[in-house]
C-alpha cells in the first residue's frame, strides 16, 4: 500500500505519545504537510528551526548525506519538552525531505517510535 502525505501523517501521529508531526523541506525549510502541535505553536518557524539542524548536521565533519552508502537515517534531540525525531526521507521526490516528530518524553516511547516511523515512510515512498 502506498500512503500519501496526509495518511503518513496520520499514522505517525496515531503512535503514543506524538505530540506534532511534519514532513519537511529541509532545503528550503517549508512544511509540505503537519499535524497536531509543534513547539513553537506555528509549524513553519518549526520547520525552519529543524531544516537549519539538519543543514548544520549534514555539513558538519564526518556526516554523510542522507541516502547514501552509510548514510544518517535519523536525528534524535532530547530536550525538556520532549524527543524530537527527524527522520529522513529517500526516493520519489526530488526534495531533500525529513519526517519530524515531537514526542511527549513521559509518554512516548523513542524507540518504538523510529521503528513505526520507518515502516510509514517505507509506504510513503514505495512505487
Amino acid at each position: 500500500m502506498v500512503l500519501d502525505t496526509e495518511d503518513c501523517l496520520r499514522q505517525v501521529m496515531a503512535i503514543r505519545g506524538a505530540l506534532g508531526a511534519a514532513l519537511v523541506d529541509y532545503a528550503s525549510g517549508l512544511a509540505i504537510r503537519s499535524a497536531g502541535h509543534a513547539p513553537s505553536d506555528d509549524h513553519q518557524v518549526t520547520t525552519a528551526g529543524v531544516a537549519r539542524v539538519v543543514c548544520a548536521m549534514l555539513t558538519g565533519a564526518g556526516f554523510i548525506a542522507p541516502g547514501q552508502l552509510g548514510r544518517v537515517d535519523d536525528l534524535v534531540v532530547t530536550a525538556g519538552n520532549g524527543y524530537h525525531l527527524v527522520h529522513f526521507v529517500t526516493g520519489r521526490w526530488d526534495a531533500p525531505l525529513a519526517l519530524y516528530v515531537w514526542l511527549d518524553r513521559t509518554r512516548g516511547n523513542l524507540a518504538m517510535t523510529q521503528r513505526r516511523v520507518r515502516a510509514a515512510v517505507e509506504e510513503l515512498v514505495a512505487d
